[in-house]
């Protein structure tokens, strides 16, 4: 069995595998773990599901010491929530990814194109074309808009910025 620690939140893991990829436009080795784990019941579910919905972490093996800034690639199990009572035990797989160096400069360096901008104005068109027919028909006011704009802004805002900026193909192994 392995340990790892993940944003200082320690992990025994039941299945680990370690490996080199090769990122398809730098050419570069990136590392990629594959590990499960296993929790018992609906509290832990929710609270590991929610806990892998973070982009990144910072991983330490416990055995070799080495840490790692990692790219959260995906994580799942086989049940859905209603589906989970106390006495479930459920398995979680993960899988993270090392980053290219040489695209997160990439990124660092690049200016919107124009057809970004022109995509931010289509949506920014839609959204208003879509707000004035709401309210002309009277299903929708502009208080009860810029209510539901803050509600959904403090809920969402950090996901939906995080998948924005980090928003990246996931390299096939």
């Amino acid at each position: 069995m392995t340990q790892l620690m993940i944003n200082n939140v320690n992990f025994h893991v039941d299945m680990f595998e370690e490996k080199m990829i090769t990122d398809t436009n730098t050419g570069e080795e990136l590392k990629r773990l594959n590990f499960s784990f296993s929790v018992v019941g609906k509290a832990a579910y929710d609270k590991y599901d929610a806990f892998f919905e973070d982009p990144y972490f910072e991983v330490t093996n416990m055995e070799t010491k080495e840490t790692l800034t990692l790219k959260n690639i995906s994580h799942s199990t086989f049940y859905q929530s209603p589906e989970i009572t106390d006495h479930t035990n459920i398995v979680f797989r993960v899988k993270l990814q090392q980053e290219p160096v040489k695209a997160k400069e990439q990124v660092k360096n690049e200016q919107p194109t124009e057809s970004t901008v022109n995509e931010m104005l289509s949506s920014r068109i839609k959204f208003k074309a879509l707000v004035e027919l709401l309210e002309e028909k009277g299903l929708l006011t502009e208080k009860e808009l810029y209510t539901k704009i803050e509600e959904v802004a403090e809920r969402d805002f950090d996901i939906l910025r995080d998948e924005l900026s980090h928003s990246k193909k996931e390299v096939k192994a």
